[in-house]
């Protein structure tokens, strides 16, 4: 009999160990990070999610997949451990979900539309060869962000300037500094633009594995709402790429909403190319 995933509200320590070894063997096999978004703050913490389990009749764990809590429920499987299985265990709960998927084709597409998932959401993996042409002079000040300092200002600038985003809009104090708890967390990639003293963009970066050698990625992009218009994205972007250059990095890579046709452009018109795509498909329940 063919293992069936199971989800759970809270990991055992067992649990948690075993997810941990399934996600380094699938990054050490695959050289890419098994999950999009780094799962420790909601491994360790309680009640911020569920997690689905496909454990094999040897008591191995064969696959894995966080589901977030939130309106819809949000899930995303670890790479390469997706199956059909994992969407009908998702359909059990019984309540709005979504399922974000990094390997899509049109057959899969295909089975999902016919159970009544629908795409909601089209992220595509851009990236590029480094170095990029140089960043513009400025007359901003351009730092590294200061742990217990930057905190909350650099939350309020990017909640506004994801207003309405539907996994950016939200972040908190909290879960910033969980974040700096990722193993490739370092302050000093983690770039702020100050106006005097008011902070108008930023641009996170973060170096991770790939199947090609380590990728320097943009991690996040935001231009404070007043601020806008000015030029500062494609600034805060060119200063990304150089710093990632100056690591001795060759290769760049980003995440952006298809539908945002104004930043593609930009990173387009910087050099970037389309790479992958992944797919948000949503189940509602009710029809």
């Amino acid at each position: 009999m063919d293992p069936s995933w199971r989800i759970v509200g809270e990991l055992s320590d067992a649990e948690r160990d075993a997810v941990r070894t399934l996600l380094t063997a699938i990054e050490q096999g695959s050289r890419d990070e098994a999950l999009t978004e780094d799962p420790r703050e909601r491994l360790e913490s309680r009640g911020a999610a569920r997690h689905a389990l496909l454990t094999a009749p040897d008591g191995h764990l064969r696959g894995y997949a966080i589901v977030a809590n939130g309106d819809p429920l949000r899930a995303e499987p670890a790479l390469g451990t997706f199956d059909m299985g994992l969407v009908a265990s998702l359909e059990a709960i019984g309540a709005p979900i979504s399922i974000l998927l990094r390997e899509v084709d049109d057959e899969l597409a295909a089975r999902l539309s016919a159970r009544g998932w629908r795409p909601t959401r089209e992220v595509h993996r851009l990236s590029m060869r480094l170095p990029a042409p140089p960043p513009p002079p400025t007359a901003l000040t351009v730092r590294s962000f200061r742990l217990g300092l930057d905190e909350q200002a650099w939350v309020d600038e990017n909640n506004a300037a994801f207003k309405g985003h539907p996994t950016q809009a939200d972040m908190t104090v909290e879960r910033l500094r969980a974040r700096f708890t990722a193993r490739w967390f370092d302050p000093g990639d983690f770039l702020l633009f100050f106006d005097g003293d008011l902070l108008v963009a930023s641009c996170w970066t973060k170096v991770h594995p790939c199947s090609s050698g380590d990728v320097g990625e943009i991690y996040v992009i935001s231009v404070a709402p007043d601020a806008q218009g000015r030029g500062l994205g494609r600034l805060a972007v060119l200063e990304g790429l150089h710093h990632l250059a100056a690591k001795g990095l060759e290769t760049a890579e980003l995440f952006v909403e298809q539908s945002n046709r104004a930043a593609y452009d930009l990173y387009v018109s910087l050099g970037f190319r389309f790479e992958s795509r992944v797919i948000e498909f949503q189940h509602d329940p009710s029809g």
